[in-house]
């Protein structure tokens, strides 16, 4: 019963926003309707929605880049390790990231680039036996993923938002890529408890191909994070993770976490760790900025 009376809560939190913008568009206290600016009339800079990117977690951001502007988002640096059984390895990424450009008021339109990635595999049942798969090293640039976001309900003066996200990471990274066309959607949501804590979380659906067996499979993962801002300056988050496919029929998860450090309203760094909690999940380090004009 108190489930239902939160999910009650959360739902007229959301539709007394989304109820206002209909009858009369704001942005934080300015009366303007910004349903008028587009791709080639941007949005003036003083009516744009605060800068929410959707890293460092894995919960996307319900909120698009503001129409007319462009938004860079990117992993300076990445450290990936696992070990699974005799076979363990690491992956430095640097600057794979994320470009948006605003076409309307709730659309945006994204590229993603891994710009090069250093791949090292170990599989220690080989040593002495098969020395080429005893040992493997890939580098190079990765796979270019098309996405394209819409915010369906909340914008600048709501306390939540829900948001979806299509694309297709298409497989142009050779060794160091996927090796196939993977399609994906995602519904995400976050909603502003106070003026410092919010929480949020998504469901993604993914098609991911496995070059092994020459075939896709499917990967639900859903997501709960939460946010703190201690400081103008200073916040932070905490984020659970799940993942569930049909390769291994068993859940696994992990816990993300770390700060952000608001530079300017435009700019935003971050570092932090993503823990596995279960077997067969990356343990991940990362520096990251992001930037909008």
């Amino acid at each position: 019963m108190r489930s239902l009376y939160l999910a009650l809560a959360l739902a007229l939190g959301l539709a007394q926003p989304a109820a206002a913008q209909a009858n009369h568009p704001l942005n934080d206290t300015i009366n303007v309707d910004k349903t008028k600016y587009n791709l080639f009339n941007p949005t003036p800079r003083k009516y744009m929605r605060p800068m929410v990117p959707d890293r460092p977690g894995i919960t996307e951001s319900p909120y698009s880049v503001d129409a007319g502007h462009f938004q860079y988002e990117t992993d300076v640096l990445r450290l990936l390790t696992r070990r699974e059984g005799p076979t363990h390895g690491h992956d430095w990424y640097v600057n794979h990231f994320l470009a948006k450009i605003g076409l309307t008021d709730r659309t945006d339109f994204q590229v993603a680039l891994d710009m090069f990635t250093y791949s090292h595999n170990f599989d220690d049942s080989q040593v002495g036996q098969d020395p080429f798969n005893a040992n493997q090293l890939n580098r190079g640039v990765g796979d270019v993923t098309l996405r394209l976001k819409h915010t369906l309900i909340g914008d600048d003066d709501s306390r939540g938002a829900l948001g979806v996200v299509g694309y297709v990471q298409l497989p142009t990274g050779g060794r160091v890529g996927d090796g196939g066309y993977e399609p994906g959607l995602t519904f995400t949501g976050v909603f502003q408890c106070t003026k410092t804590w919010s929480v949020g979380g998504q469901v993604a659906s993914n098609f991911f191909y496995d070059p092994e067996a020459g075939q896709h499979f499917y990967q639900l993962t859903p997501t709960f994070t939460t946010d703190y801002q201690f400081t103008k300056l200073v916040q932070a988050f905490v984020e659970v993770v799940g993942y569930w496919d049909t390769r291994q029929s068993a859940w696994r998860s992990s816990v993300n976490l770390g700060p952000q450090i608001d530079i300017s309203d435009n700019v935003q760094l971050d570092f932090g760790t993503h823990l596995p909690l279960t077997h067969s999940v990356d343990r991940e380090y990362f520096l990251g900025i992001s930037f909008r004009h």
